[in-house]
């Protein structure tokens, strides 16, 4: 019983790296409304849930839903197909020009990519796993919340943007 479970979860890892897939290619194809599209319909296979009552959530809470049950690998790997997805969304509200979503998108994702290591530290970060120091560099314009601050001074990482290298 345990492995068909690991199976089937495994199975919506793969669908929703596909659907992470897709919401890439419309992206730099130009189409960032399907592309956002997609980020909810990989969403609510992700969490097996209808977007109307998966949004009511906190992102903590959604990393509990996720975690919750799984071993530390499994858990950290749907989290960061999570972080993934925000990640992408944080994009495509960028060439939208909704920068306010934008911003919040990233910041979700940065969050959720730093709560993952925590789940389950080490090495072996999947593909999709978004770089904290690049996310870091598209919310340089503004500062951090310090609960956000906090999960990146305890990773390790500097909160400023890396300098410029001149002409």
């Amino acid at each position: 019983m345990l492995t068909s479970r690991r199976d089937y979860i495994l199975r919506i890892i793969d669908e929703v790296g596909l659907l992470l897939r897709r919401v890439l290619q419309q992206r730099s194809s130009g189409r960032p409304g399907e592309a956002l599209q997609s980020v909810v319909a990989a969403c609510e296979r992700l969490f097996q849930l209808e977007a109307a009552q998966l949004f009511q959530f906190t992102p903590d809470q959604h990393i509990a839903m996720l975690a919750d049950g799984e071993t530390p690998d499994i858990a950290r790997d749907k989290v960061l197909l999570y972080a993934a997805l925000n990640a992408e969304a944080g994009r495509c509200y960028t060439t939208l020009g909704n920068a306010s979503l934008a911003r919040q998108s990233c910041l979700n994702a940065l969050r959720l990519t730093l709560k993952a290591a925590q789940l389950c530290p080490g090495p072996g970060q999947p593909d999709y796993a978004p770089d904290p120091a690049r996310l870091l560099q598209l919310l340089a314009t503004a500062p951090l919340d310090a609960d956000t601050a906090a999960l990146v001074a305890s990773a390790g990482l500097n909160t400023q943007a890396p300098p410029k290298s001149s002409p």
